[in-house]
């Protein structure tokens, strides 16, 4: 292969903006890793493009996250030249043809094809200087036992008793090994499930942070924490604490099933899961997501521990492996390099 070319410096990349913060986090990571220009481009609340549309001439390469893989596949059409795209996440109901790198989230329900790539995290807290989780020693870490609390969403259920249920559990690990109880909650935590957090706080000792903008210590307890719970719901809070090296507890929630993800089911169990991987390849069939397959496998690989109705004393005590990949940025890095903008011709 044709080693990698340097590209002028007037390449730019352009980052589809949804606004959503964690989708634009792991775009602008990526840029940034390229090291090229990079220009936003706000999108409508439709995921269309703006009306507006900055000169193309210098657009190389083109960002794209979830569904705003239809508005990358417009721009392109209207540019002279021909900017690569990659798309972050599950394309919906496009070919896999039709883009030149598509890096699958891990929870992702996508077949593999040549230009797909399968991260084992989201990017959030991603370095492309670093291979692996460092190594910590937790008992020097003064932060306590923090619960990462997330939301009910389309893929799980979360209500009062699997809140109650989630804080028992924390309390139980704190006390094992002597420290305070912290709930963080989210952007996305409803007010309802702030109120189930001040009542089951009556009984179960613990500091609540409710999130606001500018008031959140969600960076100071990733730096502080001994060890984190995080709720199921959230693939990137739970990269998020994975890579701070402390110890991870997974609390899985109930998951919803619609007719579509039924009718999936009963597909596989039918022996023709080759047929509609080549469907969704096709662009003629969406896909979703399997959290449940994403955190067996970290659990297998010792990146998590899953709680379980009964926690042991030895579950409690559970320490992860000393060294565990993360070389996610570096695959990234890779793949793009890959591409026929980066490679000599």
């Amino acid at each position: 292969m044709a080693e990698a070319a340097p590209v002028p410096d007037t390449s730019e990349v352009w980052i589809l903006d949804t606004h959503r913060a964690g989708e634009m986090a792991q775009c602008r990571a990526l840029a940034d890793m390229l090291g090229l220009p990079c220009q936003i481009i706000p999108l409508q609340a439709d995921f269309g493009l703006p009306e507006q549309i900055p000169d193309t001439q210098n657009l190389q390469l083109i960002l794209s996250f979830g569904n705003a893989v239809q508005a990358a596949l417009a721009l392109r059409a209207r540019c002279k030249n021909t900017p690569a795209i990659v798309q972050l996440g599950r394309p919906s109901h496009v070919p896999a043809a039709d883009l030149d790198l598509i890096i699958l989230l891990p929870q992702d329900d996508y077949p593999t094809a040549p230009n797909v790539l399968r991260l084992r995290f989201p990017l959030n807290g991603a370095h492309k200087s670093q291979t692996s989780i460092p190594q910590i020693d937790s008992t020097r870490r003064h932060g306590g036992t923090v619960v990462l609390y997330g939301a009910p969403s389309r893929q799980f259920f979360l209500d009062k008793q699997d809140t109650y249920k989630l804080l028992r559990f924390s309390h139980d690990l704190a006390q094992a090994h002597h420290e305070s109880l912290h709930v963080l909650t989210s952007p996305r935590t409803p007010v309802e499930a702030e109120g189930w957090l001040e009542d089951i706080s009556k009984t179960i000792p613990m500091q609540i942070y409710i999130f606001r903008k500018g008031v959140n210590p969600f960076q100071k307890f990733l730096q502080e924490a001994n060890r984190f719970v995080v709720t199921g719901d959230s693939a990137s809070m739970l990269a998020d604490a994975c890579r701070t090296g402390a110890p991870v507890w997974l609390f899985p929630l109930r998951a919803k099933h619609s007719f579509m993800t039924r009718l999936q089911a009963s597909v596989d169990r039918w022996g023709l899961q080759n047929i509609r991987n080549g469907l969704v390849r096709r662009g003629w069939l969406g896909s979703g997501t399997c959290f449940g397959k994403w955190h067996a496998t970290l659990a297998e690989q010792n990146y998590i521990h899953l709680v379980t109705p009964q926690a042991s004393a030895e579950m409690l005590k559970w320490q992860p492996d000393a060294s565990r990949r993360d070389d996610d940025m570096q695959k990234c890095y890779a793949s793009i390099m890959k591409l026929p903008l980066f490679i000599a011709r």
